[in-house]
């Protein structure tokens, strides 16, 4: 059975499950009026002879480990009466467990022990920590393979990108469109007094509105039939005189002159062709 203790008067009563659950454990005691909440002091003893010994003989025991004492539960306990949950004062909060023993503390690498609570916010950090160089490194892998169209989009950045690549041995390129270069006024003549050697001149303009590199040029010779008899191919520094700097390109509207003299080795060409392209 079980039996619940009157805070005030320290009377106690039979109860039932359903008494309890009626109006959430608030009980009215029988004798002195009082109205408190019957899980408070909640005991369970058994039906017959041995819960009235079994309360005779907490009764009986060492006061220095029992509560102070209580009156005698008769064997005829009040009835509780029911009350009206509006008439009630709300009930004070019910007694809070135990608080659960912290979880022990797990060790980690090198024999040192952390709270639990410190390893997410470790693993956060660390995974922070790899998408950020993860980050880093798809930025320099795109800022390598995009370098010639960033270094023409935005100028300011060719002096960065070429320290960069001065680092790691490659280079920034400049635009190489052959398309925005025009050919002019070119020809071909043999050198007076020297039947085994040619005069070529012509002009190369940059049509673009940005600087381009000096491109090559391929000079095919052809016979009195048409054929091809000889083939050249002129690099930069053939018809600058020199090897171009590093900063040294086409301006946009700029033209370069060329006038080169090359040897035919008794070869009698009659016709030529030239053509600018990029490598």
């Amino acid at each position: 059975m079980l039996i619940t203790t009157c805070t005030q008067c320290l009377a106690r009563f039979r109860v039932t499950p359903q008494q309890l659950n009626a109006r959430q454990g608030q009980v009215r005691c029988g004798r002195c009026g009082k109205v408190f909440s019957g899980f408070e002091a909640l005991e369970r003893v058994p039906d017959d002879d041995t819960g009235s010994r079994l309360l005779a003989a907490r009764e009986a025991a060492d006061p220095k480990n029992m509560p102070p004492p209580r009156p005698h539960v008769s064997e005829e306990l009040p009835e509780l009466e029911a009350i009206d949950a509006s008439t009630v004062p709300a009930a004070p909060a019910q007694a809070q467990p135990p608080p659960t023993p912290a979880p022990p503390r797990r060790p980690v690498a090198r024999g040192v022990d952390f709270p639990a609570g410190d390893l997410p916010v470790r693993v956060s950090r660390a995974w922070s920590f790899g998408v950020v160089l993860l980050l880093l490194v798809i930025g320099c892998e795109a800022a390598y393979a995009f370098r010639a169209p960033l270094a023409q989009g935005y100028p300011p950045l060719r002096p960065w990108l070429e320290s960069a690549c001065a680092r790691v041995g490659c280079t920034v390129p400049w635009p190489r469109d052959e398309r925005l270069l025009k050919l002019e006024d070119s020809d071909l003549l043999e050198v007076p007094g020297r039947s085994d050697e040619i005069a070529l001149g012509a002009r190369i303009r940059n049509l673009a509105s940005v600087p381009q590199e000096y491109p090559h040029l391929e000079l095919t010779l052809t016979d009195v039939a048409g054929q091809q008899a000889a083939r050249k191919v002129l690099r930069p520094a053939d018809y600058l005189g020199h090897a171009p700097a590093r900063d040294e390109v086409l301006a946009p509207g700029a033209e370069v002159a060329i006038q080169l003299r090359l040897a035919t080795a008794g070869m009698k060409a009659t016709g030529y062709e030239l053509l600018l392209f990029y490598p």
